[in-house]
């Protein structure tokens, strides 16, 4: 098989993945919970940034059992001027699983 080819193939497998999580990103981010997270989660980093506040504005239930929730605060805080996230922040943007 030529470079070429190979690097067709491999862009088309990449493409076919990077469709899944794209549907997965959108299906959360068009749910009411994922707006309510990230709301809070701008909040929260919007707080930080101007007055050094440790208060974090969530919703404790729906954080740990809604992926969506989930999603949306750690998109928001991250986008709104939030820190790096933390062990405790409930795995990566779009609410994977936490992987500590």
């Amino acid at each position: 098989m030529n470079p070429f080819r190979a690097l067709i193939a491999i862009s088309l497998v990449a493409a076919s993945i990077g469709g899944c999580a794209s549907d997965e990103a959108l299906n959360l981010a068009e749910q009411p919970s994922y707006q309510a997270g990230y709301g809070d989660g701008c909040v929260t980093a919007t707080e930080e940034d101007k007055s050094f506040s440790t208060k974090r504005q969530r919703d404790e239930y729906l954080f740990d059992n809604d992926k969506a929730y989930r999603a949306g605060w750690r998109q928001g805080y991250l986008q709104c001027g939030g820190r790096a996230s933390a062990p405790n922040d409930g795995g990566r943007i779009l609410g994977q699983e936490n992987e500590y």
